[in-house]
């Protein structure tokens, strides 16, 4: 069975937007990833992309982007429901004050959790210093 990593939306972003200067670190990387693993997001993350993409490139090419990447055949894209709101409002009320946890970032949080996985790839270092103590391993390939 095929190692499960879950990709924050940074990286989608980084990967996905040419212009920027992190893409060159998670192109390859994030291709490796996607030949090799399976993937996972949550619907609040594709929605995040969706957002910067639309903010970011003209209306065509976002289109035929965010189409590109809702479509991954490698990627399970989690639904928010009620029940990984409620768990994500766990993490957010225990990691929240103390850790500065937002509300983004606990949803990716209860997806790792409903999913048991064990590898989260994002360059937010606070997210992955909390998720490190979870015992979740964090990968990111931005020097």
């Amino acid at each position: 069975m095929k190692q499960m990593i879950f990709i924050d939306s940074n990286m989608w972003c980084y990967y996905l937007d040419a212009r920027l200067h992190e893409h060159r670190h998670v192109i390859e990387p994030l291709r490796d990833i996607l030949k090799g693993s399976e993937v996972a997001i949550n619907t609040v993350v594709a929605m995040e992309v969706a957002h910067y993409l639309t903010r970011n490139l003209d209306e065509q090419e976002a289109r035929d982007k965010i189409e590109s990447f809702v479509n991954l055949s490698s990627m399970d894209i989690v639904d928010f429901d009620r029940a990984l709101m409620n768990t994500a409002l766990d993490y957010l009320a225990r990691f929240g004050k103390s850790e500065g946890l937002g509300g983004r970032d606990s949803t990716i949080i209860a997806t790792i959790d409903k999913l048991k996985i064990e590898t989260l790839l994002t360059h937010d270092k606070n997210l992955a210093a909390i998720v490190t103590k979870l015992g979740i391993k964090t990968m990111d390939p931005i020097p």
